[in-house]
């Protein structure tokens, strides 16, 4: 039994030597074929010089030009050329044949009937449909050779092949070898059932059985039966296989490093006839075998380290396979393979295991890149959809396996470094393409997205949510400057793409939060110097994204200059958004944040330093955004900014109306005690710290209102109405603001005399509008001013004078009575201006 026993180990051990004999054999023979093939294509190129060269004497020898001929008409270079080539491809026993004299060419139209089309007809003449890509083609080629192999064992059918054949004789083979393999699995398990042989014969007759089909198939390999032998060959692989296993798992005659020595060299043979033969079966084969190895061998162990080394070896040893073979279907099945095995080891994992998996999972993740890099680059092939499939998905994997990994064991700030490298990484590729000039837009883009993708996320991961805003304003304005540089509409489409981003965070997440209920009524409580400290973080935090927005608007405008690596038309997409219409949408978004950023900061800073000057200062900075519409319409008129500028006013007055008027305690109540008569004034006791604040509220909007009026009556341009609407809105303001003022001073200070006061101080603001009418030659300001004296007379007999005290009424009448003489003076010391007025009417 020991000889025997020696004999088993002695046939394991020669059949790798063997097998080497047979592929030592078989690359001689091939080396024979090649060398044969060779002389015979040196033969047949010299044979067709030899006629070339005969037939260039024979034309030589039968065309003669005659000398009396006609001068002919000058031929280009590409009729010589065409004259040349044709020839060259005279047969040698050609016979000239002289040309028939011209005949006159007749061209007949025929007119076809009008025939109706449909509607539906119509729309696809009008629109196409649209060709695939090459990129979409790519894809689709490679799904269609998968596919055929199979389907029918080869990536393509051959031609004049039919369908029933190849279908029948590939499955019919796959099914045989199947149930082959099937059978000597029985064949061992009856044999240990019912004890007829040993358990060394047994190994001994299933790895003959594996060697004889892989002699069998090499044999086969060249001739008629060359999808047989591929179906003997993957046969012998799996047999030699399972042999290996159940002499260790089984009979327990081989020790775990043998056993898997032995399955390595078999896997290393298995590429290697794949590689020699151009089989593909074999190779799969050989995947397959390779990475059921430790999940065969597995001992319950964990040995990360042993287990990872040996699918990185095998991953490298696929990789290599792909160098010399474009077999797309080996490398998605060893992707698939090994983070499948990954994870499956990965059940058993601890966190004291971490810096034993961390660096081989980084290999896995650099060595699959590797394998779509090189595939694409080193074989001159253009990337097809799978291949950045798989390199997107690659990355996700090692990202997000990485990420839980050291979230756990080290916290979340060093994700940061994981992502910085792996920007880095695709930052290398991209100069790479840039460098060498490689024509593959899709994969020239892949590195540009996910390069850009993973400095975007290292930012959040670094700093606390406060400046993420601005460090991704920042990262948007350099990735716009090296879009400029390299010319690419890509990178500058992703640098919008991130201030889209920046937006959002900035209105929705950004804005709340620094100005949330909770946050302003906070800073009642905090001292100055903290408050002073927060407010200068607010500052950078919203000024910067602002200012990357300025800077932007600069880039647009003015890119840096071109960079030696700059991209390719060919390998760039274009530009979606125009240039006037983007820059004139980023000085729109730049104004508004910076016109809500200064109103939500001015409030909430008053709020803590002097809670009067609130409102006021809001009305200041909405007055500052119509001044910088005002000079913008000046410079560049436009009906839209005039619009937009008639709103911002407004908006202005209905602040006033509706938010500042209300703040100041402005109500509605009786004028007297017992008295049905119903006035407006302000609330309370009367201030003059708030009556002050009211004047500034008033005074700057109804000095802006003049101001805007005065500029717009320099212009030549069509504004409308607005400037009667400006001076009417300025006028209004300026009788409410006096009215509620006297009002409110006199219902505290003199009662008595409230009335009257009110009443004199509108005869003195009716007596103004005559006088200005009449100066300046204005018939609506003397009608307004006359209605007022109306009014006042009226308010003077049926309310004032059952109110005032008779001092006070005294006071209110004799005033009033000087102030309508006053109105009849004006119109008689100016009476010559009325009578020119009434001449032109009766001329007219």
């Amino acid at each position: 039994m020991d000889d025997f026993f020696g004999f088993i180990v002695f046939l394991v051990a020669i059949v790798p030597v063997c097998l080497f004999l047979m592929l030592a054999k078989l690359m001689s023979q091939q080396s024979s074929f090649q060398s044969e093939l060779r002389e015979s294509l040196t033969k047949i190129d010299k044979a067709i010089r030899d006629d070339r060269k005969l037939l260039r004497e024979l034309s030589k020898q039968l065309i003669n030009p005659e000398p009396e001929a006609p001068p002919q008409p000058a031929v280009c270079a590409s009729q010589a050329a065409i004259t040349e080539q044709v020839l060259f491809e005279l047969p040698a026993q050609a016979n000239i044949i002289e040309p028939n004299p011209p005949q006159k060419e007749t061209i007949t139209t025929i007119v076809e009937p009008f025939q109706p089309v449909s509607p539906d007809e119509a729309w696809e003449y009008a629109w196409p449909p649209t060709e695939p890509s090459r990129f979409e083609l790519a894809a689709k080629q490679v799904l269609q050779e998968i596919w055929n192999w199979i389907i029918v064992g080869e990536g393509h059918r051959p031609e004049g092949m039919a369908m029933e054949y190849a279908v029948a004789s590939n499955w019919l083979l796959r099914v045989g070898v199947l149930i082959l393999v099937t059978g000597i699995g029985f064949f061992l398990k009856y044999s240990i059932d019912n004890g007829l042989i040993g358990e060394q014969a047994r190994v001994a007759l299933s790895v003959l059985a594996g060697v004889g089909m892989i002699i069998g198939g090499v044999r086969l390999a060249y001739g008629n039966y060359h999808l047989f032998s591929q179906g003997l060959l993957g046969g012998g692989i799996a047999v030699l296989y399972f042999s290996v296993f159940a002499a260790h798992s089984f009979y327990h005659l081989l020790d775990v490093i043998p056993t898997f020595a032995l399955m390595i060299l078999v896997t290393a043979c298995a590429a290697t006839l794949a590689i020699r033969l151009d089989s593909m079966l074999v190779a799969i084969f050989a995947i397959i075998g390779g990475y059921c190895t430790p999940m065969m061998l597995s001992t319950g162990q964990v040995n990360f380290p042993g287990l990872f080394s040996y699918m990185l070896l095998l991953g490298a040893g696929i990789l290599a396979i792909n160098w010399y073979k474009q077999w797309h279907l080996l490398n998605f099945l060893s992707f698939v393979f090994n983070y499948l095995l990954f994870f499956g080891a990965m059940q058993n994992y601890d966190i004291g295991y971490f810096w034993q998996v961390l660096p081989y999972l980084t290999g896995f993740f650099v060595l699959y890149s590797t394998t779509v890099f090189l595939f694409c680059l080193v074989n001159q092939t253009k990337s097809t959809l799978l291949d950045l499939l798989a390199l997107i998905i690659n990355a996700a994997i090692f990202f997000t396996t990485a990420y839980n990994l050291i979230e756990v064991a080290y916290g979340q700030i060093w994700i940061a470094l994981i992502s910085v490298l792996l920007a880095a990484f695709y930052i290398g590729h991209v100069y790479y393409c840039l460098a060498r000039r490689v024509a593959d837009r899709e994969l020239l883009l892949s590195f540009i997205g996910l390069a850009a993708f993973f400095i975007t996320i290292t930012l959040p991961l670094l700093l606390s949510n406060q400046w993420i805003t601005v460090s991704w304003s920042l990262q948007a304005l350099v990735m716009l400057w090296i879009a400029g540089k390299l010319r690419s509409a890509f990178l500058q489409q992703l640098a919008y793409l991130l201030y889209l981003i920046v937006l959002v965070r900035f209105c929705f997440i950004d804005l709340p939060g620094q100005y949330g209920f909770s946050g302003v009524t906070m800073d009642g409580e905090l001292p100055l110097s903290q408050f002073l400290l927060g407010l200068m973080e607010r500052i950078v935090s919203f000024g910067i994204p602002i200012m990357s927005l300025a800077l932007a608007y600069t880039l647009i405008e003015k890119p840096a200059p071109a960079s030696p690596l700059a991209c390719d038309s060919a390998n760039d997409v274009p530009l979606l958004l125009k240039e006037n219409s983007l820059l004139q949408m980023i000085i729109v978004i730049s104004a508004g944040l910076l016109f809500i950023v200064v109103q939500l900061e001015l409030y909430r800073s008053f709020g803590y330093l002097y809670p009067p000057l609130q409102l006021p200062i809001l009305t200041l900075v909405w007055l500052a955004m119509s001044w910088l519409l005002l000079g913008r319409y000046l410079s560049t008129p436009g009906d839209g900014l005039l619009q937009v500028l008639r709103l911002f006013m407004i908006g202005v007055v209905l602040k006033l109306l509706l938010f500042d008027l209300p703040s100041w305690d402005l109500n509605l109540g009786q004028i007297a005690s017992n008295d049905t008569v119903l006035t407006l004034r302000y609330g309370g006791g009367y201030s003059f710290q708030l009556a002050l604040m009211r004047l500034l509220d008033f005074a700057a909007i109804i000095g802006f209102l003049l101001f805007a009026l005065r500029r717009l009556s320099t212009t030549d341009n069509d504004t409308g109405n607005i400037r009667q609407w400006l001076g009417g809105a300025a006028l209004a303001l300026l009788f409410t603001f006096l009215s509620l003022e006297v009002n409110s001073l006199l219902y505290q200070y003199v009662p008595g005399l409230r009335s009257g006061g009110v009443s004199i101080l509108w005869s003195i603001f009716g007596l103004s509008l005559v006088f200005a009418g009449i100066k300046r030659q204005i018939s609506a300001l003397r009608l307004i001013g006359l209605a007022l004296f109306a009014l006042v007379a009226w308010k003077v007999f049926f309310i004032d004078l059952a109110r005032l005290d008779q001092i006070y009424r005294i006071i209110a009448f004799i005033v009033l009575g000087m102030l309508a003489l006053g109105g009849a003076f004006f119109y008689m010391r100016y009476q010559q201006t009325f009578t020119g007025q009434q001449a032109d009417e009766t001329s007219s």
